[in-house]
């Protein structure tokens, strides 16, 4: 009788304290990655740039960290200074930050 008794206190205690673990961990992401934060790379052709706009052209390989095909779509960049030195035509290499319809150059170069 006695064990019974401990038994169904030890398995209210559980039940009440369940709340209590569970109130520390609300607004926490639980693993989940940013998906702004998310950093791709690719190759491709320039086929225009606008630097007062902040924007650039590529015709791009398959981008797999975004499982994208190859395309033609412009991008915005982070730094219009990053487009200075290339031209329409040049080869780069590329990387955006983001996932979904815009992510952001924040890096390009002449291919090598």
């Amino acid at each position: 009788m006695k064990n019974l008794m401990y038994a169904m206190l030890f398995t209210a205690s559980l039940g009440s304290s369940a709340p209590v673990f569970s109130a520390d961990m609300q607004g926490m992401k639980m693993g989940q990655a940013d998906a702004g934060e998310m950093i791709s790379h690719g190759t491709g052709v320039i086929k225009s740039l606008d630097q007062k706009q902040k924007t650039v052209t590529l015709a791009h390989q398959p981008i797999k960290e975004l499982n994208w095909p190859a395309m033609t779509m412009g991008f915005k960049v982070s730094d219009e200074k990053m487009l200075q030195g290339l031209k329409v035509g040049d080869q780069v290499t590329f990387e955006l930050k983001g996932s979904g319809a815009a992510p952001v150059v924040t890096g390009i170069r002449p291919a090598k």
